[in-house]
């Protein structure tokens, strides 16, 4: 699909949207038809809130809804949308896909990140507690700062 074709795909699915879900109604109904057109993570497969295209063209979607005054995810839910949802999506198995994402999105399920380390902080990459498999159930191994 070239650029222009579909930026003019994703104003006609705005326009679908905004006519058939009032954006001045239920936040969770308006992302959630958001996510079900494929406009919540544009560069996402179908689906999964996405369309199959580029992601610099979530931008245009975000300034389109903007416009008309549309709920936004990523306001209510921005460690969902900006870091778990595409972790889900990126190493998620087919099941958690289709469990987490349209709920992320839609704010009705937020996410958060729980955890602080003495010499990590907030930092994911520098964790360094572990699970490790005992039997059946796991053990987390490290500290937390608060």
């Amino acid at each position: 699909m070239s650029s222009d074709t579909a930026e003019k795909h994703l104003e006609s699915l705005v326009q679908q949207l905004v006519r058939e879900h009032d954006p001045a109604g239920s936040r969770v109904e308006f992302l959630g038809a958001q996510y079900d057109l494929g406009l919540a993570w544009v560069h996402f497969e179908e689906g999964f809130g996405g369309l199959g295209i580029a992601p610099k063209l979530q931008g245009q979607v975000n300034a389109l809804l903007a416009d008309v005054g549309a709920p936004m995810c990523w306001p209510r839910n921005p460690i969902g949308y900006g870091m778990c949802g595409p972790t889900v999506y990126t190493h998620g198995s087919e099941d958690q896909k289709q469990r987490y994402l349209r709920p992320l999105f839609s704010t009705e399920e937020i996410w958060c990140q729980l955890f602080s380390e003495p010499s990590a902080g907030s930092d994911v990459a520098g964790l360094t507690s572990r699970a490790v498999q005992d039997g059946d159930e796991w053990v987390v191994n490290g500290q937390k700062v608060w």
